[in-house]
């Protein structure tokens, strides 16, 4: 049974494992390379080492940010393409989420590279890490068309059912990248450029696989040079779709923007380390997470477009009581041992003594997590663009960020973690309620006979 075909008439239960595990598999592969890259960072030059990477990580995300918005909305149009039968224009989609990755990748590397410096001060750099941090940022930066066409790619073999690929992609990506700077950084003695070396460097071998894949003629989509040549109309759909994917990435980076201000002001650098070891941590339950939406994505898509909504609602149901189950267990590891897993890192006392207390304070609002993330794909897997945007939207854009702020100022450090529990209550609430309307709408359709 071809991938397409499994996405209409698999078994639910199983066809969710299939598609979701090796999804992720790879986002944890991505997540853990980011822990050994703290590891080797910490290890190797320090807590100021960390300060350092970590200070310009809310420009990353926005590059990851403008990545999501061509590669999660071109692989919703890929997949609910397919489910009509529609391979042609499926196709041509993949041509045109190419070429805008391609374009926006080159830009946004030209205007960061030349602006590094300028914009790690903006972010909260000074003192003692401004210099290193601004020669991290600007090989991180330079690297930014071959970090975008990955990101891009590697969402919209998912958009076909292929997350297997997609896992291998980012295996290779991860792998590649801790062994590099176990190297560079303890044997070349390369400090925080050979740590950005790289992670450039991984992200090239990981766009050559993907770039692969689509020139061999494996994919259940032919890249053709007239595909390459952007459709406006394509183009325009798949931003609608990934802007939700969009907003999550860009207020997630302002999120920890808004952050690195007030752990600078109340705590210093080591204050800023801290905290960039805790978003490290939370990187192994939000990324899997987010491999288990990519996972669901197809399957939302290719069934809604086939008018098969029971299918729809049984994985929805599905994907959000398993993906619970993942972040309580999460939680509960986070918040009993926080002191052991910041220990890995880092035995700086000062450092400790700032994310522990942080750690137990976002381990709170973990288990919400898993169906924030389920409910918004499920918006964009059926094509509804402006809820998914808006449900990316709330919690990193309209309420942490304010919720960060005022707490922050209110109660200092400790008030900026708080910002985490309250932003996922508030966050899982809304939420739910929409998501109870959407349910019972597609339900009452279902019940009509609009199924295939």
């Amino acid at each position: 049974m071809s991938n397409t075909e499994a996405l209409e008439r698999a078994p639910i239960g199983r066809l969710l494992v299939r598609l979701s595990a090796p999804a992720m598999a790879g986002m944890f592969l991505i997540s853990l390379y980011n822990v050994v890259d703290a590891f080797f960072v910490g290890r190797g030059i320090g807590p100021m080492g960390i300060a350092s990477v970590f200070i310009s990580f809310p420009a990353t995300l926005a590059i990851m940010a403008v990545a999501q918005t061509f590669g999660v909305g071109g692989a919703s149009v890929i997949s609910r393409k397919l489910g009509e039968k529609r391979k042609d224009i499926a196709e041509s989609t993949l041509g045109t989420m190419i070429t805008a990755g391609a374009i926006s990748g080159v830009l946004m590397g030209v205007i960061l590279a030349a602006a590094a410096k300028s914009m790690i001060s903006a972010l909260g750099g000074s003192g003692e890490i401004l210099e290193p941090a601004s020669s991290y940022a600007y090989i991180i930066f330079a690297g930014t068309p071959f970090f975008t066409l990955m990101m891009v790619m590697n969402n919209l073999v998912r958009g076909e059912g292929n997350t297997r690929l997609s896992m291998w992609s980012m295996a290779i990506s991860a792998l590649s990248n801790i062994v590099m700077d176990a190297i560079f950084i303890f044997v070349f003695k390369w400090g925080l450029q050979g740590a950005a070396l790289a992670t450039v460097i991984s992200q090239v071998l990981a766009m050559i696989w993907l770039f692969s894949y689509y020139i061999s003629g494996k994919s259940a989509l032919r890249l053709k040079r007239r595909h390459l040549i952007p459709s406006f109309p394509l183009l325009l759909e798949s931003v609608k779709v990934g802007a939700s994917a969009f907003v999550r990435q860009v207020g997630i980076a302002l999120s920890w923007a808004v952050l690195n201000k007030i752990f600078a002001g109340t705590g210093g650098d080591i204050a800023v380390a801290s905290s960039g070891i805790v978003q490290r941590m939370l990187s192994i339950v939000v990324m899997p997470i987010i491999g288990m939406g990519h996972g669901l994505l197809p399957i939302v898509g290719y069934n809604y477009g086939a008018r098969r909504y029971d299918r729809v609602l049984g994985v929805m149901r599905l994907s959000n009581l398993l993906s619970t189950a993942f972040c309580f267990v999460c939680a509960v590891v986070l918040f009993v041992f926080p002191s052991e897993i910041l220990g890995f890192f880092s035995s700086d006392p000062k450092m400790l003594e700032m994310g522990i207390p942080g750690a137990r304070l976002v381990a709170v609002g973990v288990t919400s997590m898993g169906a924030q993330v389920m409910i918004s794909t499920f918006y964009q897997g059926t094509g509804k663009g402006a809820l998914s945007f808006f449900l990316s939207m709330l919690r990193p854009l309209i309420l942490h960020p304010a919720l960060a702020v005022t707490l922050g100022l209110a109660f200092g450090l400790k008030g900026a973690w708080a910002s985490f529990p309250a932003a996922d209550l508030c966050a899982i609430i809304v939420t739910w309620l929409i998501y109870r309307k959407g349910h019972s709408a597609l339900v009452r359709v279902g019940a009509k006979g609009e199924t295939a």
